[in-house]
């Protein structure tokens, strides 16, 4: 085990970016991802943080933007967006960027949904891929990846295992969605500094790095490429209070 991490100092200046993934660092993990619920408490200090950090804080999460605009509401419109790992941007400069969905998608989908069924695994769709979850049922594991990584091979598409889920998507990684949002304007030439928890964000971390800001891992200590670390989503809503106070 790698020697621990400090929390990230709770002050934003005007020359930060903020990039912040959603399931398991903003909101708690459920068993299904529809289960998830943004409060009213959340949505109005990133809604605050956003005012104060003008076109500088981005969610850069595995959900389509359609998820997360289902989730914040109209505040979502404050934010800038990177969904389905990248694969689509929502900035104010640029509008909704994204590419067209390939028809091997689609059969991908039909393919994963059937082993949802055959298997009492929990299927999501999404805009630019589709999941398997097995929480409910953890022995799934081995099952869930063998049947993805085949369907993942004969599609062209990538495997992207999470926690407790695995996903077949359109190419694309957190690490290049946050390399892109940092030549919009308002982004450009200030530091970027990632939360998140999960080995889908380790892209995010490294691509932070390189660009002189830091990744902050959530969540237990292990190998990361993040310079710093907050042990739940408990501690990352203290965090984003603390630097809301603190702003610039």
């Amino acid at each position: 085990m790698p020697a621990d991490l400090t929390p990230p100092p709770t002050r934003l200046s005007a020359t930060d970016s903020l990039f912040l993934d959603f399931d398991g660092t903003l909101v708690e993990l459920a068993d299904n991802p529809e289960a998830v619920h943004v409060s009213a408490a959340l949505a109005d200090r990133l809604d605050a943080l956003a005012a104060h950090m003008p076109g500088r804080l981005a969610i850069v999460s595995g959900r389509s933007i359609a998820q997360l605009d289902a989730l914040f509401g109209p505040q979502a419109q404050h934010f800038t967006l990177a969904g389905s790992h990248g694969a689509e941007r929502r900035t104010p400069e640029d509008g909704h960027s994204q590419p067209e969905r390939p028809a091997h998608l689609a059969t991908a989908t039909e393919e994963m949904q059937a082993v949802a069924q055959a298997h009492d695994l929990y299927f999501e769709t999404k805009s630019f891929g589709a999941g398997l979850h097995y929480r409910r049922n953890p022995d799934a594991e081995p099952l869930a990846l063998r049947e993805a990584a085949a369907i993942a091979e004969r599609h062209g598409l990538t495997l992207q295992p999470g926690k407790m889920m695995v996903e077949v998507r359109l190419p694309g990684d957190k690490g290049q969605a946050i390399e892109t949002l940092m030549e919009t304007p308002a982004m450009r030439g200030t530091v970027p500094i990632f939360l998140g928890d999960d080995v889908t964000d380790e892209d995010g971390f490294a691509a932070a790095a390189a660009l002189g800001g830091a990744g902050v891992l959530v969540g237990p200590m292990r190998e990361t490429a993040a310079h710093y670390r907050l042990p739940d989503v408990a501690a990352v809503h203290q965090w984003l209070a603390r630097a809301l106070e603190n702003a610039e």
